[in-house]
């Protein structure tokens, strides 16, 4: 412990506090850089502000440490040691989420050693890409459409489906006394576009109606 703290005096030594605050300032530019990217460009079901605000964190923590760990090998061991008692519990579903993680620790290192120019060229990048994906990529009108009734006259449904989307392929018909469930992988004519699912509700024997974009969002 003595000699842990000895390293920290030097360190402190070597940094003046002026130095230490632009590379917190820096952190927390590419923080918001980051933390922008992920709220414009999410694409879930729910979007989750805290975890978003847990991104600008992991990335300002991270860069702390670097700053007090350096180039000193006693000082990295002992921080290792220190940070190996913390668990995480929660689990990461999204491999998105995993990878905006990911950006946070590697911006914070970068930050940490002061290497402003590349991290700081690399998340721009970085968002201009995914915000390209956004647009363009991820910019797709197929949907799932899930009709379920009693005594619904499928033929006449199928030809209503075919009228009102650009694409349709019926991918499962099930069928249980009176009950009916169809299954319609469909592309839109117009994106966002609900106006089918109302159309259907109109029908008095159709019980609901959910249309599901390939993101999981539903939109009725």
């Amino acid at each position: 412990m003595k000699k842990v703290l000895e390293a920290l005096g030097e360190m402190q030594a070597k940094m003046p506090i002026e130095t230490v605050f632009l590379v917190l300032i820096i952190a927390f530019i590419v923080a918001m850089i980051i933390y922008l990217t992920y709220k414009n460009t999410y694409t879930g079901v729910m979007y989750n502000p805290r975890f978003n605000v847990s991104l600008i964190m992991i990335t300002m923590v991270t860069t702390i440490v670097m700053v007090v760990i350096g180039s000193n090998i006693s000082v990295s061991l002992g921080m290792v040691g220190a940070l190996s008692i913390i668990r995480f519990r929660t689990a990461v579903k999204d491999p998105r989420d995993t990878a905006f993680i990911f950006w946070c620790v590697v911006s914070g290192l970068a930050c940490g050693t002061q290497n402003y120019t590349i991290v700081l060229a690399g998340s721009v990048v970085i968002c201009l890409v995914l915000f390209i994906f956004k647009k363009v990529v991820a910019g797709d009108d197929k949907y799932l459409l899930i009709i379920k009734g009693d005594d619904l006259n499928t033929s006449a449904i199928d030809k209503f489906v075919e009228k009102n989307t650009k694409y349709y392929s019926c991918k499962g018909k099930y069928i249980k006394n009176s009950k009916v469930e169809l299954i319609y992988d469909i592309k839109l004519k117009k994106k966002n576009d609900d106006s089918i699912v109302n159309a259907l509700k109109d029908n008095i024997n159709i019980e609901t109606v959910n249309l599901v974009a390939n993101n999981t969002d539903t939109m009725g």
